[in-house]
Protein backbone atom coordinates (compact mmCIF):
# COMPACT_ATOMS: atom_id res chain seq x y z
CA UNK A 1 0.00 0.00 0.00
CA UNK A 2 1.33 3.49 -0.89
CA UNK A 3 2.13 6.21 1.72
CA UNK A 4 -0.52 8.47 0.28
CA UNK A 5 -3.19 5.90 0.82
CA UNK A 6 -1.94 5.26 4.38
CA UNK A 7 -2.10 8.98 5.21
CA UNK A 8 -5.60 9.21 3.80
CA UNK A 9 -6.74 6.26 5.85
CA UNK A 10 -5.14 7.76 8.94
CA UNK A 11 -6.92 11.11 8.39
CA UNK A 12 -10.21 9.29 7.87
CA UNK A 13 -9.65 7.33 11.08
CA UNK A 14 -8.83 10.47 13.11
CA UNK A 15 -11.90 12.23 11.72
CA UNK A 16 -13.99 9.28 12.62
CA UNK A 17 -12.60 9.20 16.17
CA UNK A 18 -13.27 12.91 16.54
CA UNK A 19 -16.80 12.48 15.26
CA UNK A 20 -17.37 9.65 17.70
CA UNK A 21 -15.89 11.65 20.59
CA UNK A 22 -17.95 14.74 19.77
CA UNK A 23 -21.04 12.56 19.48
CA UNK A 24 -20.36 10.89 22.83
CA UNK A 25 -19.46 14.15 24.68
CA UNK A 26 -21.70 16.49 22.76
CA UNK A 27 -23.93 17.33 25.72
CA UNK A 28 -20.97 17.97 28.01
CA UNK A 29 -19.25 20.09 25.41
CA UNK A 30 -22.38 22.09 24.84
CA UNK A 31 -22.74 22.68 28.53
CA UNK A 32 -19.18 23.81 28.97
CA UNK A 33 -18.78 25.76 25.74
CA UNK A 34 -22.19 27.21 25.14
CA UNK A 35 -23.72 26.92 28.60
CA UNK A 36 -27.05 25.82 27.03
CA UNK A 37 -28.22 23.71 29.93
CA UNK A 38 -29.23 26.70 32.12
CA UNK A 39 -25.99 26.94 34.09
CA UNK A 40 -26.41 23.67 35.96
CA UNK A 41 -24.16 22.89 38.88
CA UNK A 42 -21.73 20.02 38.67
CA UNK A 43 -23.84 17.96 40.96
CA UNK A 44 -26.94 18.64 38.92
CA UNK A 45 -24.96 18.02 35.83
CA UNK A 46 -23.73 14.74 37.19
CA UNK A 47 -27.28 13.77 38.01
CA UNK A 48 -28.34 14.79 34.57
CA UNK A 49 -25.35 12.96 33.18
CA UNK A 50 -26.32 9.91 35.17
CA UNK A 51 -29.91 10.18 33.97
CA UNK A 52 -28.64 10.70 30.45
CA UNK A 53 -26.52 7.60 30.72
CA UNK A 54 -29.48 5.68 32.11
CA UNK A 55 -31.60 6.97 29.30
CA UNK A 56 -28.80 6.22 26.87
CA UNK A 57 -28.48 2.75 28.33
CA UNK A 58 -32.21 2.29 28.07
CA UNK A 59 -32.01 3.67 24.58
CA UNK A 60 -29.32 1.15 23.81
CA UNK A 61 -31.47 -1.58 25.40
CA UNK A 62 -34.40 -0.37 23.40
CA UNK A 63 -32.19 -0.29 20.35
CA UNK A 64 -31.14 -3.84 21.14
CA UNK A 65 -34.79 -4.78 21.65
CA UNK A 66 -35.60 -3.05 18.39
CA UNK A 67 -32.84 -4.98 16.67
CA UNK A 68 -34.08 -8.16 18.31
CA UNK A 69 -37.63 -7.33 17.29
CA UNK A 70 -36.38 -6.55 13.83
CA UNK A 71 -34.59 -9.86 13.85
CA UNK A 72 -37.70 -11.59 15.17
CA UNK A 73 -39.76 -9.65 12.65
CA UNK A 74 -37.41 -10.82 9.95
CA UNK A 75 -37.73 -14.35 11.29
CA UNK A 76 -41.48 -13.95 11.42
CA UNK A 77 -41.43 -12.63 7.89
CA UNK A 78 -39.39 -15.66 6.90
CA UNK A 79 -41.84 -17.87 8.76
CA UNK A 80 -44.69 -15.94 7.13
CA UNK A 81 -43.14 -16.53 3.73
CA UNK A 82 -42.61 -20.17 4.65
CA UNK A 83 -46.19 -20.43 5.90
CA UNK A 84 -47.38 -18.61 2.79
CA UNK A 85 -45.52 -21.11 0.69
CA UNK A 86 -47.01 -23.88 2.84
CA UNK A 87 -50.45 -22.33 2.41
CA UNK A 88 -49.85 -22.10 -1.32
CA UNK A 89 -48.64 -25.71 -1.33
CA UNK A 90 -51.63 -26.64 0.80
CA UNK A 91 -53.90 -24.81 -1.60
CA UNK A 92 -52.29 -26.66 -4.47
CA UNK A 93 -52.64 -29.94 -2.60
CA UNK A 94 -56.22 -29.04 -1.72
CA UNK A 95 -56.88 -28.27 -5.38
CA UNK A 96 -55.23 -31.56 -6.31
CA UNK A 97 -57.33 -33.37 -3.69
CA UNK A 98 -60.46 -31.61 -4.90
CA UNK A 99 -59.58 -32.58 -8.47
CA UNK A 100 -58.92 -36.14 -7.32
CA UNK A 101 -62.24 -36.06 -5.49
CA UNK A 102 -63.96 -34.83 -8.63
CA UNK A 103 -62.17 -37.55 -10.59
CA UNK A 104 -63.21 -40.11 -7.98
CA UNK A 105 -66.81 -38.90 -8.19
CA UNK A 106 -66.65 -39.20 -11.98
CA UNK A 107 -65.03 -42.64 -11.71
CA UNK A 108 -67.62 -43.65 -9.11
CA UNK A 109 -70.41 -42.58 -11.43
CA UNK A 110 -68.79 -44.54 -14.25
CA UNK A 111 -68.36 -47.56 -11.97
CA UNK A 112 -71.96 -47.20 -10.82
CA UNK A 113 -73.13 -47.04 -14.44
CA UNK A 114 -70.92 -50.01 -15.32
CA UNK A 115 -72.27 -51.88 -12.27
CA UNK A 116 -75.86 -51.18 -13.32
CA UNK A 117 -74.99 -52.28 -16.86
CA UNK A 118 -73.27 -55.40 -15.50
CA UNK A 119 -76.26 -56.15 -13.26
CA UNK A 120 -78.58 -55.78 -16.26
CA UNK A 121 -76.33 -58.05 -18.31
CA UNK A 122 -76.18 -60.50 -15.38
CA UNK A 123 -79.98 -60.46 -15.11
CA UNK A 124 -80.21 -60.96 -18.87
CA UNK A 125 -77.66 -63.77 -18.67
CA UNK A 126 -79.62 -65.41 -15.84
CA UNK A 127 -82.79 -65.01 -17.89
CA UNK A 128 -81.06 -66.49 -20.93
CA UNK A 129 -79.60 -69.23 -18.71
CA UNK A 130 -83.07 -70.09 -17.42
CA UNK A 131 -84.32 -70.10 -21.01
CA UNK A 132 -81.34 -72.25 -21.97
CA UNK A 133 -82.04 -74.63 -19.07
CA UNK A 134 -85.70 -74.79 -20.09
CA UNK A 135 -84.61 -75.30 -23.69
CA UNK A 136 -82.22 -78.05 -22.56
CA UNK A 137 -85.06 -79.69 -20.63
CA UNK A 138 -87.31 -79.34 -23.67
CA UNK A 139 -84.54 -80.72 -25.88
CA UNK A 140 -84.00 -83.61 -23.47
CA UNK A 141 -87.73 -84.29 -23.40
CA UNK A 142 -87.91 -83.97 -27.16
CA UNK A 143 -84.81 -86.15 -27.48
CA UNK A 144 -86.50 -88.69 -25.21
CA UNK A 145 -89.60 -88.60 -27.38
CA UNK A 146 -87.46 -88.86 -30.50
CA UNK A 147 -85.52 -91.77 -28.99
CA UNK A 148 -88.76 -93.50 -28.03
CA UNK A 149 -90.10 -92.81 -31.50
CA UNK A 150 -86.86 -94.09 -33.01
CA UNK A 151 -87.08 -97.19 -30.86
CA UNK A 152 -90.60 -97.75 -32.13
CA UNK A 153 -89.45 -97.06 -35.67
CA UNK A 154 -86.51 -99.43 -35.19
CA UNK A 155 -88.86 -102.04 -33.80
CA UNK A 156 -91.20 -101.45 -36.72
CA UNK A 157 -88.23 -101.58 -39.06
CA UNK A 158 -87.23 -104.94 -37.56
CA UNK A 159 -90.75 -106.16 -38.15
CA UNK A 160 -90.72 -104.86 -41.70
CA UNK A 161 -87.27 -106.32 -42.25
CA UNK A 162 -88.50 -109.64 -40.95
CA UNK A 163 -91.47 -109.36 -43.24
CA UNK A 164 -89.27 -108.22 -46.11
CA UNK A 165 -86.88 -111.08 -45.48
CA UNK A 166 -89.81 -113.42 -45.59
CA UNK A 167 -91.12 -111.68 -48.66
CA UNK A 168 -87.70 -111.87 -50.35
CA UNK A 169 -87.29 -115.53 -49.47
CA UNK A 170 -90.89 -116.54 -50.02
CA UNK A 171 -92.09 -114.39 -52.88
CA UNK A 172 -93.15 -117.56 -54.62
CA UNK A 173 -95.67 -118.29 -51.83
CA UNK A 174 -97.01 -114.74 -52.01
CA UNK A 175 -97.39 -115.04 -55.74
CA UNK A 176 -99.15 -118.38 -55.42
CA UNK A 177 -101.52 -116.99 -52.74
CA UNK A 178 -102.25 -113.99 -54.95
CA UNK A 179 -103.10 -116.33 -57.81
CA UNK A 180 -105.50 -118.22 -55.51
CA UNK A 181 -107.10 -114.89 -54.55
CA UNK A 182 -107.50 -114.02 -58.24
CA UNK A 183 -109.33 -117.34 -58.88
CA UNK A 184 -112.12 -116.37 -56.46
CA UNK A 185 -115.39 -115.17 -57.95
CA UNK A 186 -115.79 -111.49 -58.70
CA UNK A 187 -118.56 -111.11 -56.14
CA UNK A 188 -116.21 -112.47 -53.42
CA UNK A 189 -113.58 -109.96 -54.52
CA UNK A 190 -116.10 -107.19 -54.02
CA UNK A 191 -117.09 -108.55 -50.60
CA UNK A 192 -113.41 -108.77 -49.57
CA UNK A 193 -112.51 -105.26 -50.85
CA UNK A 194 -112.73 -103.92 -47.29
CA UNK A 195 -109.99 -106.37 -46.31
CA UNK A 196 -107.75 -106.62 -49.37
CA UNK A 197 -108.65 -103.44 -51.20
CA UNK A 198 -108.29 -103.55 -54.95
CA UNK A 199 -105.34 -106.00 -54.67
CA UNK A 200 -104.23 -105.14 -58.20
CA UNK A 201 -100.73 -106.51 -57.57
CA UNK A 202 -99.18 -109.21 -55.36
CA UNK A 203 -97.57 -106.45 -53.26
CA UNK A 204 -100.91 -104.76 -52.58
CA UNK A 205 -102.42 -108.12 -51.70
CA UNK A 206 -99.45 -108.92 -49.44
CA UNK A 207 -99.62 -105.55 -47.60
CA UNK A 208 -103.31 -106.13 -46.85
CA UNK A 209 -102.60 -109.67 -45.64
CA UNK A 210 -100.23 -108.17 -43.00
CA UNK A 211 -102.93 -106.09 -41.30
CA UNK A 212 -103.78 -107.55 -37.88
CA UNK A 213 -107.10 -105.71 -37.67
CA UNK A 214 -108.24 -107.49 -40.85
CA UNK A 215 -107.72 -110.98 -39.39
CA UNK A 216 -110.89 -111.23 -37.26
CA UNK A 217 -113.04 -109.79 -40.04
CA UNK A 218 -111.62 -112.23 -42.56
CA UNK A 219 -112.29 -115.17 -40.20
CA UNK A 220 -115.90 -113.98 -39.64
CA UNK A 221 -116.40 -113.62 -43.40
CA UNK A 222 -115.22 -117.19 -44.13
CA UNK A 223 -117.33 -118.58 -41.25
CA UNK A 224 -120.40 -116.78 -42.61
CA UNK A 225 -119.77 -118.06 -46.14
CA UNK A 226 -119.39 -121.66 -44.99
CA UNK A 227 -122.54 -121.50 -42.88
CA UNK A 228 -124.45 -119.93 -45.74
CA UNK A 229 -123.88 -123.03 -47.89
CA UNK A 230 -123.45 -120.78 -50.93
CA UNK A 231 -119.84 -121.71 -51.67
CA UNK A 232 -118.47 -125.00 -52.93
CA UNK A 233 -115.69 -127.08 -51.41
CA UNK A 234 -113.06 -125.63 -53.74
CA UNK A 235 -113.87 -122.01 -52.80
CA UNK A 236 -113.98 -123.02 -49.15
CA UNK A 237 -110.49 -124.53 -49.39
CA UNK A 238 -109.14 -121.44 -51.20
CA UNK A 239 -110.54 -119.13 -48.50
CA UNK A 240 -109.05 -121.35 -45.79
CA UNK A 241 -105.65 -121.29 -47.51
CA UNK A 242 -105.81 -117.50 -47.79
CA UNK A 243 -106.73 -117.15 -44.09
CA UNK A 244 -103.85 -119.45 -43.08
CA UNK A 245 -101.51 -117.25 -45.13
CA UNK A 246 -102.83 -114.04 -43.55
CA UNK A 247 -102.59 -115.60 -40.05
CA UNK A 248 -98.94 -116.56 -40.63
CA UNK A 249 -98.09 -113.11 -42.10
CA UNK A 250 -99.55 -111.25 -39.10
CA UNK A 251 -97.52 -113.37 -36.69
CA UNK A 252 -94.36 -113.01 -38.78
CA UNK A 253 -94.75 -109.22 -38.89
CA UNK A 254 -94.59 -109.02 -35.05
CA UNK A 255 -91.53 -109.30 -32.79
CA UNK A 256 -93.20 -112.31 -31.20
CA UNK A 257 -96.20 -114.22 -32.55
CA UNK A 258 -99.37 -112.87 -30.97
CA UNK A 259 -101.71 -115.68 -32.01
CA UNK A 260 -101.68 -119.44 -32.14
CA UNK A 261 -104.16 -121.88 -33.72
CA UNK A 262 -106.54 -124.05 -31.72
CA UNK A 263 -105.65 -127.74 -31.85
CA UNK A 264 -108.95 -129.46 -32.68
CA UNK A 265 -109.15 -132.94 -34.20
CA UNK A 266 -111.90 -134.88 -35.93
CA UNK A 267 -113.43 -137.84 -34.05
CA UNK A 268 -113.53 -136.04 -30.67
CA UNK A 269 -116.60 -134.86 -28.80
CA UNK A 270 -117.80 -131.30 -29.35
CA UNK A 271 -116.51 -128.76 -26.78
CA UNK A 272 -118.42 -125.51 -26.67
CA UNK A 273 -115.45 -123.72 -25.06
CA UNK A 274 -113.29 -124.12 -28.15
CA UNK A 275 -115.74 -124.91 -30.97
CA UNK A 276 -118.83 -123.65 -32.76
CA UNK A 277 -121.04 -125.80 -35.02
CA UNK A 278 -121.78 -125.27 -38.65
CA UNK A 279 -125.38 -124.52 -39.57
CA UNK A 280 -125.84 -128.07 -40.97
CA UNK A 281 -124.38 -129.86 -37.94
CA UNK A 282 -126.26 -132.36 -35.72
CA UNK A 283 -127.17 -131.30 -32.22
CA UNK A 284 -125.30 -134.27 -30.75
CA UNK A 285 -122.41 -136.30 -32.01
CA UNK A 286 -118.72 -136.16 -32.69
CA UNK A 287 -116.60 -133.86 -34.83
CA UNK A 288 -116.72 -134.98 -38.42
CA UNK A 289 -114.68 -132.19 -40.00
CA UNK A 290 -112.89 -128.96 -39.00
CA UNK A 291 -114.22 -126.35 -41.40
CA UNK A 292 -112.22 -123.34 -40.10
CA UNK A 293 -109.60 -123.43 -37.37
CA UNK A 294 -109.96 -120.95 -34.50
CA UNK A 295 -107.12 -119.21 -32.64
CA UNK A 296 -106.11 -117.79 -29.24
CA UNK A 297 -103.75 -115.15 -27.91
CA UNK A 298 -100.29 -116.72 -27.64
CA UNK A 299 -99.45 -115.05 -24.33
CA UNK A 300 -102.67 -115.75 -22.41
CA UNK A 301 -104.28 -118.65 -24.35
CA UNK A 302 -107.50 -116.62 -24.31
CA UNK A 303 -109.74 -117.76 -27.17
CA UNK A 304 -110.18 -115.15 -29.88
CA UNK A 305 -112.14 -117.27 -32.37
CA UNK A 306 -113.47 -120.79 -31.71
CA UNK A 307 -112.94 -123.37 -34.41
CA UNK A 308 -115.86 -123.92 -36.81
CA UNK A 309 -116.59 -127.66 -36.91
CA UNK A 310 -119.20 -129.95 -38.49
CA UNK A 311 -120.79 -132.30 -35.94
CA UNK A 312 -122.36 -135.59 -37.06
CA UNK A 313 -124.44 -138.00 -35.07
CA UNK A 314 -122.81 -141.33 -34.23
CA UNK A 315 -125.92 -143.24 -35.39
Amino acid sequence: MSEKKIKKKLVDFIEKCVENYIEEHLADLKRKLLNMDGFKSDEEYKNLQFQFEEVNDKNKDLQTDIENLRSENSGLKQKQKFLQREIENTDEKQEELEQKNRDLITDNEKIKAEKESAEKKLAECEKNLNKANNTIVDIKNEAGRIIDSMKQEIEEAHKQKKTLDYFTAGYGEIDSMYKIYQKLDENIHEELSGIFGSADTPIQFFCSALQENHLDNFWEYICSKINSGKINKNTEDMLNNLFDFCFDMVNISQTKPIYKRLQVQAGFDFDNNYMIKTSDSSQLGIIKEIKLEGYTYASSNKVVKRSLVQVESED
